[in-house]
């Protein structure tokens, strides 16, 4: 990092005054800012010393009051721009000394608004590696199970499906987010990433359930799935936006594959695995082939 960006705030932050206050930093400098013009205009009426003086004695008057009330002003406005900075730090101390979690707002498009979301994204994933949640079935990232707890649900499903003789409907989304991470930097990608999540999740019902499967995969099984149009409810998914920190809202690039599986006690679990992972693997690739959404029944 340059440090040099901070010789400003390095050499104030040795004076006690300012040692301890951000806030009274920028407001220092608002302040010298705003008296600049008033000290242009004393020099000016000394240097014009024939000009009349209760003239130059009201025109100081004036324009000292104006600067009292511009700096009252200036600075009232600053400290409450302050406050989501002071806000930030505040919960900081707090999640580290007392272990009390503050929300932040992520829906600001500003370097402030970026910092909250960041700062937020950042306490989730502490949060996530102290759950007390099997560390080695969690993504850390997105707080959903990861693909060896996948492969442990669909061979439970896959059984279970077998035995009640049942449909479920598998689902492999991908998130293209090569532009995303290119354009904005990978933690706006792991941020659109979470959102991703979170529409998805909308989308499955209590006994249903959704993994990340790979970096930028998603399983999602659909228990008993009867839907009339399974591709419906697929693009409903498909055809979400997503929304940078930075405010920019972005078209959701997922491209979906679909595999319906009829449970079949003829075979065992595992040849079943195989076989429903190779059909929707197929599917996502035909999508990412030829676009649109592509449905696999199993025969």
């Amino acid at each position: 990092m340059n440090t040099n960006k901070f010789k400003f705030y390095s050499t104030l932050s040795r004076l006690p005054l300012f040692r301890k206050s951000y806030a009274i930093k920028i407001m220092m400098a608002a302040f010298i800012g705003i008296l600049i013009p008033l000290f242009m205009l004393i020099v000016y009426i000394m240097v014009n010393s024939t000009l009349d003086l209760s003239y130059n004695f009201n025109l100081l008057i004036v324009v000292l009051v104006a600067t009292l009330l511009g700096i009252i002003v200036t600075l009232s406005l600053l400290y409450m721009l302050l406050s989501p900075i002071q806000s930030i730090s505040s919960g900081l101390e707090q999640y580290i000394n007392e272990e009390k979690k503050t929300t932040f707002p992520i829906d600001f498009e500003d370097s402030v608004g970026q910092l909250m979301t960041y700062v937020q994204h950042t306490i989730e994933k502490i949060d996530l590696l102290n759950s007390p949640k099997p560390a080695a079935m969690i993504d850390i990232l997105t707080g959903l199970p990861n693909r060896q707890a996948g492969e442990k649900f669909l061979r439970q499903d896959i059984a279970r499906a077998c035995r009640e003789q049942n449909k479920m409907l598998i689902i492999l989304f991908e998130l293209q987010l090569k532009n995303i991470n290119e354009q904005f930097g990978h933690p706006v990608g792991d941020v659109c990433l979470t959102q991703i999540t979170d529409t998805l999740s909308q989308s499955i019902r209590e006994g249903d359930w959704l993994v990340r499967w790979n970096s930028n995969q998603f399983m999602m099984v659909l228990w008993n799935f009867n839907h009339a149009k399974p591709i419906t409810v697929l693009e409903r998914i498909q055809q979400h936006s997503i929304k940078t920190p930075m405010g920019e809202l972005l078209q959701l690039n997922l491209s979906v594959g679909a595999y319906r599986y009829k449970g079949n006690p003829d075979s065992d679990t595992e040849s079943h695995f195989e076989k429903l992972l190779i059909g929707v693997n197929q599917a996502l690739s035909q999508t990412k082939r030829d676009g649109g959404i592509i449905l696999i029944e199993e025969t």
